[in-house]
């Protein structure tokens, strides 16, 4: 009972080739990564390019941030880094549950979003 052209099954095509490389991706970075810690060089060379390999500190924040966030707040350090949440405000502001002068600022237009489930 198809009565989309096949767009929807070359989408779910495309959809499910993105996860594929996605994964690939991943897994080629950890390889890439072990060899360079093997040979402790920063640089590998292809045919065409050549991968910088950088180690990085990377900062893990706990899954409760209650306690980081207070102590923020405590320091007097909130403004500097706190930013908005456009994931809650956006809602907030289509279901009017925000102020009308901060919803005035903003604009609300059509947009689409695709997803796909089995049948």
């Amino acid at each position: 009972m198809s009565n989309d052209n096949g767009l929807v099954d070359e989408f779910e095509k495309l959809y499910n080739l993105k996860k594929e490389i996605e994964i690939k991706e991943q897994e080629l970075k950890i390889k890439i990564i072990e060899l360079a810690k093997q040979k402790n060089i920063s640089v590998l060379f292809g045919s065409n390019k050549k991968c910088s390999i950088k180690e990085y500190i990377k900062v893990v924040y706990p899954e409760d941030k209650t306690l980081i966030v207070n102590l923020i707040k405590d320091k007097g350090l909130y403004d500097k880094f706190s930013s908005i949440n456009y994931f809650k405000l956006g809602p907030a502001i289509r279901k009017g549950e925000i102020d009308k002068e901060i919803s005035e600022l903003t604009k609300q237009e059509k947009a689409f979003r695709l997803s796909l489930k089995d049948i």
